[in-house]
């Protein structure tokens, strides 16, 4: 879900917009926004069991997770409703939804904590680290000198450009007293932690992305006759042929409804010519 939708939600409008979905693509949805409770729901509680560490940044990045959570909750209880009004039978989140959602979650904070230790490697956040006093750990000066830390934290990203332009990143460390190293160096970690969570979101939204299953195409777009018909289709990205029985995206506003992405392209975070498109996933039958 686009993260302005998850404080953007309204359940009468949602509503409104299910009563066109087809019966297959509220079934769909009822499994996406089931997996999707599950995996938010495992990244929450990362964000609360790591606030100790996090000078409680992850708690508030534990919040908009909780958030999504219910947002994708009250999407399934609108669509389940939206079922029953059709005389259609509810589904119920099985062992395989509950396997994949977990392990989604565990690999997008396993590749949020990659990122973490490969900004903590190009930077010098550890070795600030080792000059610390005793007492201190990694969130100690956030509140008693925030503008230090803000300072950190900008110091942080300004190394990992400073990487990326192939410089040495080290060498734009700002040199800091003593007695602001402990902020500073804590707003370091806010940025670290930061980065961490990005990672984990887009690594979170491509998977789940890639493990709904496709739907059906909607209405009136030109691909339903074309998906009727078994035609195979083409990526407009990468120019490669989508052989049957692959799933790929399909944007019914680019190109006068004629745009597709294939599944690699999707995993790159490749979209249309318009990331505020709704891209539709589908199958090309077999």
């Amino acid at each position: 879900m686009p993260i302005e939708e998850n404080f953007e939600f309204e359940s009468d409008a949602y509503r409104n917009e299910v009563k066109n979905f087809s019966i297959a693509r509220l079934k769909q949805q009822e499994k996406a926004m089931g997996r999707k409770c599950l995996t938010s729901g495992f990244a929450t509680s990362f964000g609360v069991g790591s606030a100790w560490f996090s000078g409680g940044l992850s708690l508030l990045l534990a919040g908009y997770k909780s958030r999504s959570t219910y947002v994708a909750y009250k999407k399934r209880e609108i669509i389940q409703a939206e079922l029953r009004k059709r005389n259609q039978e509810v589904g119920h989140i099985t062992g395989k939804d509950a396997a994949v959602s977990w392990s989604i979650g565990m690999i997008a904070a396993l590749v949020g904590m990659e990122i973490g230790d490969f900004t903590a490697d190009i930077t010098n956040i550890e070795e600030m680290g080792k000059g610390l006093a005793p007492d201190a750990n990694d969130s100690t000066g956030l509140l008693t000198d925030p503008g230090k830390a803000a300072e950190g934290m900008a110091g942080q990203v300004q190394q990992l450009a400073a990487h990326a332009l192939g410089e040495n990143a080290a060498s734009v460390a700002t040199q800091v007293a003593a007695a602001d190293a402990t902020a500073y160096h804590a707003g370091m970690i806010q940025a670290k932690i930061i980065e961490e969570h990005l990672g984990n979101e887009a690594t979170e939204a491509a998977l789940v992305a890639l493990t709904s299953p496709p739907e059906e195409p909607k209405s009136g777009c030109s691909r339903t006759k074309a998906v009727e018909q078994g035609q195979l289709g083409w990526c407009n990205r990468c120019g490669k042929s989508i052989g049957a029985g692959h799933c790929y995206w399909h944007c019914c506003n680019c190109d006068h409804d004629n745009y597709d992405i294939c599944l690699k392209c999707k995993t790159k975070d490749i979209s249309c010519k318009n990331r505020n498109h709704t891209l539709t996933k589908l199958q090309v039958p077999t």
